[in-house]
This record gives structure tokens, C-alpha cells and sequence, in this order.
């Protein structure tokens, strides 16, 4: 699944950096031997605010018409043999990820959270906000590209699609 992102902002202000996206950028659900993988691409790396603020990242997607979301959430449930029970109801799920990283392969450093928690919550009728909160480290390793990873485990995955394939049948 891809879906157009509206905006997207990561904040790491131990490491005194961050990314946005200035262009039209995509937000690509996949899987990748068995762990979910949420990908942005297409960021540029900006200053970010000194050391004691609050670091994490915001991802801001524009959905599909509710009809069109379900069709999505459906095929993509689908090819990965996920049962999707139903949503817990609400405007918001929170959930573990495995993962939470960016590739910042200039200054060659791979930042990620320890723990992290994604919330997962609507935001108006066809928006959906996804943040990634808990502790950031950083370690220098080569990379190629620069870009935003959130891996999930089948569960957690099965829980968010869940929760929106809800509010698309409900009808947005």
C-alpha cells in the first residue's frame, strides 16, 4: 500500500537533527520476511531544535475515500495472510513497534528508538496521523539512502489495519 503524505517530521535533538519532507512524498506499507515495514523516503535532513527537546516522529498521510481504503486494506491483508479481527473502536491504537529508525547515510548514522511506541489515530475524515514516541540513540554505520523505517510484528499490524479498515466500513 502507499499513501501520499501531507507531512513528515522527525526530531532527534540529542543528535541535533531532523528530517521533513519538502516534496510529495509516499508513506509504502510492505513486508519484508515476516516484519512489517512502513517506509518514507524522499526526506531532507534539517537542524533540529537543541538537546532536551522532545525526540520522535510524526507522519501525516492523506487517505482514500473510505471505500477505496477498505478495497487497500483488504488486498493487502490479503497477500500477507493477515486475519484482521475487529477494530477496538475510537479514533486512536496504540501499539509496539520493533523498530523506529531513519538512514542518514551524509553524516553515515542510523538513529533509532529503543522501545517505541506508534500511535496510530485519525485526523479529520480522510487524514490519519502516525507517531513514534520513546528513546533515540544514534550509531555511525554506512548507509545508502536516507530514509524513515517503522517495523511492525504481525500482531501489532493486524491491529492498526484493523482499526482502519473500522473506520473506512464506518464510512470514514
Amino acid at each position: 500500500m502507499l499513501f501520499h503524505c501531507r507531512r513528515v517530521q522527525a526530531n532527534f535533538p540529542a543528535e541535533k537533527l531532523g528530517l521533513v519532507s519538502r516534496e510529495k512524498t509516499g508513506l509504502r506499507w510492505d513486508e519484508h520476511g515476516g516484519t512489517f515495514v512502513l517506509r518514507v523516503e524522499g526526506l531532507e535532513l534539517v537542524e533540529a531544535p537543541e538537546a532536551g527537546g522532545e525526540a520522535g516522529i510524526r507522519v501525516e498521510i492523506d487517505l482514500p475515500e473510505p471505500a477505496s481504503l477498505a478495497d487497500q486494506i483488504e488486498s493487502f491483508a490479503g497477500k500477507h495472510s493477515l486475519r484482521l479481527g475487529q477494530g477496538r473502536g475510537g479514533g486512536e491504537v496504540e501499539e509496539k513497534a520493533v523498530l523506529a529508525a531513519v538512514h542518514l547515510p551524509g553524516q553515515r548514522l542510523f538513529v533509532y528508538g529503543e522501545d517505541p511506541r506508534l500511535t496510530v489515530r485519525r485526523s479529520g475524515r480522510q487524514g490519519l496521523e502516525l507517531l513514534v514516541q520513546g528513546a533515540f540513540k544514534a550509531r555511525q554505520v554506512p548507509c545508502q539512502e536516507t530514509d524513515l523505517v517503522i517495523h511492525l510484528e504481525r500482531g501489532p499490524m493486524c491491529q492498526v489495519l484493523a482499526e482502519m479498515l473500522g473506520w473506512a466500513q464506518a464510512g470514514g
